[in-house]
């Protein structure tokens, strides 16, 4: 078991304040290193899925990236570095699964429904009317 550390020093130390004499936000520095890593390979990814760069998808990556980058900070510390993350995210892709050959789910019931031509008459439903019976039977009278 992990206890989150309240050392105020310790989270100081991990955080970067801006240059001297400049306040330019709180970040930490794991952020500095993971984020163009991950703006980079964004931008290589937007160059070879033919993309193409305009504001609206460099925009969205940079959104992307921030975003990205918090998750990692966030998931990441001392104890458990980047590293560590990708290796494990590799084992969830590579491990082995549960054999399921045979075994799909069937359709929803509405998928397998047949549907009528339009004007076709139908029984009404018992216990309930339903819109379409009117609609369908005022159709079929005004074409006879």
């Amino acid at each position: 078991m992990r206890l989150p550390d309240d050392d105020e020093i310790y989270d100081v130390d991990q955080t970067y304040l801006g240059p001297p004499g400049r306040y330019i936000g709180r970040f930490r520095y794991r952020a500095i290193l993971v984020g163009p890593v991950v703006f980079l390979v964004g931008l290589v990814t937007i160059n070879q899925s033919g993309i193409g760069y305009s504001l609206l998808s460099v925009g969205l990556l940079a959104i992307g990236t921030a975003w990205l980058t918090g998750w990692f900070v966030d998931h990441t510390s001392q104890e458990r570095p980047v590293g560590v993350l990708i290796q494990t995210f590799a084992h969830e892709l590579t491990a082995r699964r549960a054999v399921t050959k045979g075994r799909r789910s069937r359709p929803t019931r509405a998928f397998r429904a047949r549907t009528s031509e339009i004007g076709a008459p139908h029984p009404l439903p018992s216990g309930r009317r339903r819109w379409r019976s009117y609609a369908n039977r005022a159709a079929a009278s005004k074409g006879s």
